[in-house]
């Protein structure tokens, strides 16, 4: 039963360190495209919310990497609010016609 839980155990932790190893690649392809400090803030956000080892619809998590797209492309904080917006309705559930 020990060796089992080890197991287990063993393959959490791989799973974690592979969803940090993700997390810390999107940063980095993400964030030198941030043009000011809201939009990075929103992109740290955006990459940790799409590793963060949660269970989450593929829509979800669509709408948080079209998010994340249009924060390293936003050139103002007007842009990024509207884009965010766009985003929002884009991937909401209750205009989906699916």
């Amino acid at each position: 039963m020990f060796k089992y839980s080890c197991l287990v155990v063993s393959l959490f932790a791989t799973n974690c360190m592979a969803n940090d190893d993700a997390y810390m690649q999107c940063v980095q392809d993400y964030l030198p495209r941030a043009e000011f400090d809201a939009a990075a803030l929103v992109i740290k956000q955006k990459c940790e919310a799409i590793y963060d080892d949660s269970i989450m619809l593929p829509r979800e998590k669509a709408r948080l990497q079209c998010q994340l797209d249009s924060a390293s492309t936003a050139k103002s904080e007007a842009a990024l609010k509207m884009l965010m917006e766009n985003c929002d309705e884009q991937h909401d559930f209750k205009n989906h016609k699916g």
